[in-house]
């Protein structure tokens, strides 16, 4: 979850000023510690310390780092607390080889033990420390600098993504990949970049290739060789990517913060993803129509996006589609996954390690099954296991909290379930065409709803400020926009937040509900309406505070309220099956001035990463 940023050039550049930049487009994949190492003149010069980026930038000048060469990393800890010892990069006993790293290496101990016995000295608490330690071995064993790092990468099992120079071979850093993401960059002749993820690179090049797993790469100034790691004279040819993002979506654009950007992103995201090609589509629709046993698995918001698109989908497949949480898709499928079965896997980067171990699991064990995948990011790890995949076009997402990927994820399931509908001809055509005119709406319906009420948002959360627990409560559909909504108070606002049915409440958690105690109802006027209608009377008697989301035209639910959000859509059951889309940017800007309103950065939220890359 670790963000790392490298360059190797033979132009005159401020190298310390481009890691710099580098790693501070990344730091959204961790932030409690960076370091930059750069070379020049035979030696290595390292800069690092915990705390943010922008911090140990005014302690430490790291901007004034010189030379050709330089690799930068920003930290999520996973071994060893956040502090400067165990910020990256790491170096080996003579100091010569450095190393940055993202992933986790399960046999570290083991190597450790190993190391030591031979007079190795370590200073971190980190696994990562081990490989330039192991390099450091393999090349007084008299190996070159590329064979003992690919010697290096076959000892180590689990995950990474590397990057690392020698001080004594100027000539090219190499970069390692399995299961982490890294992608090279390319001016051709000048300078080769690496990076954690494409917007690291955008202000630099388009052309990029994407590594795979267990694949090695010698960048030198503005080329690049890539090997196999299991056979290390063969050469890869790859075809680089032009990578169709501008740099402007990738920077914040007079928006305070990246998730207020992305949250007003969404309908211009999700008008792109309704032109994903029909063709497409239906080799989705064909699979899930022919299938006898369909799961969905994902992590996290995509889960949440899944529960709404396993309901959209299942309304016009007419079978149950078992939605799964990736990290426990083995356990729970062990001795009971059939062979043909379809599963759909959910992931915003692709990168996401618990949906990628389901799917692989499910591939290794099960020949005939088809995965179908959807995610954010072309080329991804996701894509290479998958039979079918489709690229939702949210564009670069920045912050942490996923807003404008969950709502891009939604429209696509539900694009998927309208193909189906056509397919399968078991409602009315004119039916069908009331369905897709409702959602090709709904970036309409929510545009006005960002346009008109970014004050009535910031007025609920100082009214509801006091509070620290919340319930968000709903019925039907809306179950996965209350859980989603309820996250994202969670992560960005530090609030305890409970998602439920609102009729499960009843048994238990209404027990906690006390004078003024808020409760978020998700009610749109669906055929669960009338029976939510009761559970907002339960909950009132009992002193809550009762704010709800609701229809513009609505009145009961409205009457019975404290506070009413308004979405501006019509109450028509074929707007009601796409509500998880227009009525999650209202608890997203509650989430988000909550966060505000805490002094807290609703782009790095405390602990959290964006793409999760360990287990």
């Amino acid at each position: 979850m670790c963000g790392i940023f490298g360059l190797i050039t033979n132009q005159n550049v401020n190298i310390g000023k481009v890691a710099l930049d580098g790693i501070s487009r990344l730091e959204y994949r961790g932030y409690d510690s960076c370091g930059i190492v750069s070379q020049s003149n035979g030696k290595l010069e390292i800069k690092k310390d915990s705390g943010k980026i922008r911090e140990i930038q005014e302690k430490l000048h790291l901007e004034k780092l010189t030379g050709k060469i330089a690799l930068a990393h920003t930290r999520w800890a996973t071994h060893g607390p956040p502090n400067k010892i165990n910020s990256h990069p790491h170096t080996d006993c003579t100091g010569d080889i450095a190393v940055i790293h993202n992933g986790i290496i399960e046999n570290f101990m083991e190597l450790k033990k190993d190391l030591v016995s031979k007079g190795h000295e370590f200073k971190s608490e980190t696994d990562t420390e081990i490989i330039p330690h192991l390099i450091e071995d393999n090349i007084k064993a008299g190996m070159n600098f590329r064979d003992a790092v690919i010697q290096t990468l076959k000892r180590c099992r689990g995950a990474y993504g590397i990057a690392t120079c020698y001080a004594k071979n100027p000539e090219y850093i190499i970069i390692g990949r399995k299961e982490s993401p890294i992608i090279v960059g390319i001016e051709e002749g000048k300078t080769s970049y690496c990076a954690s993820d494409i917007p690291a690179l955008l202000p630099y090049t388009k052309n990029c290739y994407i590594m795979g797993d267990d694949e090695l790469a010698i960048l030198k100034p503005g080329e690049v060789e890539f090997y196999d790691i299991s056979n290390s004279v063969k050469l890869i040819e790859k075809q680089p990517q032009l990578i169709k993002w501008d740099v402007d979506a990738a920077e914040k654009g007079g928006y305070e913060h990246f998730m207020l950007k992305e949250i007003f992103e969404e309908p211009k995201a999700m008008k792109k993803t309704l032109k994903i090609a029909p063709k497409n589509l239906k080799k989705f629709a064909t699979l899930l129509n022919s299938a006898e046993n369909v799961y969905i698995t994902a992590a996290g918001t995509s889960f949440y996006a899944s529960l709404a698109g396993k309901f959209i989908i299942s309304r016009f497949l007419g079978k149950y589609i078992q939605a799964i949480e990736c990290s426990e898709f083995q356990t729970q499928l062990n001795n009971s996954l059939e062979d043909d079965a379809v599963i759909i896997a959910v992931s915003q980067s692709g990168e996401t390690v618990d949906t990628i171990e389901a799917i692989r699991w499910a591939k290794e064990n099960h020949s005939n099954i088809k995965i179908l995948s959807i995610t954010n990011i072309v080329g991804s790890s996701i894509t290479r296991y998958s039979d079918h995949t489709l690229i939702t076009q949210a564009g670069p997402e920045i912050g942490v909290a996923a807003t404008k990927t969950y709502c891009t994820q939604v429209l696509t399931l539900a694009l998927i379930g309208l193909e189906i509908a056509k397919m399968r001809k078991q409602i009315p055509d004119q039916d069908i065409d009331k369905y897709y005119k409702a959602l090709k709406e709904t970036p309409n319906v929510i545009e006005e709803f960002l346009n008109k009420n970014v004050e009535n948002i910031k007025r609920i959360v100082d009214n509801l400020e006091k509070n620290a627990n919340y319930f968000f409560l709903a019925r039907g559909i809306s179950i996965a926009t209350a859980k989603e909504g309820g996250l994202k108070l969670k992560e960005v606002a530090c609030r305890f937040i409970e998602g439920y049915s609102a009729a499960h409440a009843k048994h238990g958690p209404i027990s906690l509900v006390r004078e003024g105690f808020p409760i978020i109802f998700i009610a749109p006027p669906d055929e669960t309406y009338e029976r939510l209608i009761g559970n907002v009377m339960e909950f009132k008697a009992r002193g809550g505070q009762i704010i709800s989301l609701v229809v513009s035209d609505d009145e009961t639910i409205a009457e019975l309220s404290d506070i009413t959000i308004k979405i501006p859509q019509p109450a028509t059951k074929y707007y009601n099956l796409f509500s998880p889309l227009t009525f999650i940017p209202a608890l997203q800007l509650l989430a988000y001035y909550a966060a505000i309103k805490n002094g807290l950065d609703p782009d790095k939220p405390l602990n959290l990463a964006k793409t999760v890359t360990v287990h």
